[in-house]
């Protein structure tokens, strides 16, 4: 089966390697060129096997000016909705360079879109103060069988729709961005903090983790792994992201391995797992 490991996670830099049995995708594109690199190989990887990036929204610790000139010169597609391109053509020294030479695919809401025979995307809009903002399901294929990811990495707010997409999947990485009372203590302007804690901000520990109880409830299978996105570094610790989510696998007697992503070096490379049966 496929593979997965984050690259990066939080305000420092994001993005995601998601795996085929022969190639591979990034969900956003948050670190330099010359980072991405290092990074993909300490997880056994390079730019040969990598066939597309998909990006979920604007904010520059999603994408890398950097990275668009690698992909120019590689001719590596990206995807991106129609409406992210506005702000990528004024920010961008090499986005149009993208766009003159055919390397840009757009992707519409709510719809599949496959980036491989063996790899497709749902793109589920969710609420953040980049507009728009996308979580995705993904589905990867070998032989018969197929796995899926949920994933969502900057959200205020759970809906209904993202909740479905985020159904009997067998990976689950979701954003444990804060804990309120360290954002309420932290000095930050305040601006700052009610931007954070609104719905179009970031996901608690505690949003987070009622979002994954909503998404086990739902599930016919529990996912093999929780993959703790976007933890912020002076508004949370690992410990208590963990501890936040620990009730919920307790009540739902889940087995699942749960993973923090770290800041500034790849998550273990997960194997992608498809449920008994399928």
């Amino acid at each position: 089966m496929g593979h997965f490991a984050t690259l990066g996670s939080g305000s420092s830099g994001n993005g995601a390697w998601v795996e085929t049995e022969t190639e591979g995708f990034l969900v956003d594109c948050g670190l330099e060129a010359e980072e991405l690199t290092n990074r993909l190989r300490s997880i056994g990887r390079t730019w040969k096997t990598l066939r597309g990036v998909v990006l979920t929204h604007v904010h520059t610790d999603h994408w890398r000016d950097s990275v668009f000139g690698e992909l120019v010169v590689r001719r590596i597609p990206l995807w991106l909705h129609r409406r992210h391109s506005g702000q990528l053509n004024w920010r961008s020294e090499y986005f149009h360079l993208l766009e003159k030479n055919e390397l840009l695919r757009f992707y519409q809401e709510n719809q599949w879109f496959a980036v491989s025979p063996r790899c497709r995307f749902l793109p589920i809009e969710v609420s953040h103060d980049s507009e728009p903002t996308f979580a995705f399901r993904i589905e990867t294929l070998a032989g018969s069988l197929r796995a899926a990811i949920g994933y969502a990495a900057d959200l205020g707010c759970a809906n209904e729709r993202l909740l479905a997409a985020l159904t009997n999947v067998d990976l689950l990485a979701v954003e444990f961005n804060h804990d309120v009372e360290l954002q309420r203590q932290s000095g930050r302007p305040w601006p700052l903090i009610r931007r954070v804690l609104s719905d179009k901000g970031h996901l608690s520990n505690a949003q987070a983790a009622a979002l994954v109880a909503q998404v086990l409830q739902r599930s016919q299978h529990s996912p093999h792994y929780l993959v703790q996105l976007h933890l912020s570094e002076d508004c949370n610790e690992p410990e208590l992201a963990q501890a936040a989510i620990q009730p919920v696998l307790q009540r739902h007697h889940s087995p699942i391995q749960v993973i923090t992503a770290p800041r500034h070096h790849p998550s273990p490379l997960l194997c992608l797992k498809p449920p008994p049966g399928d």
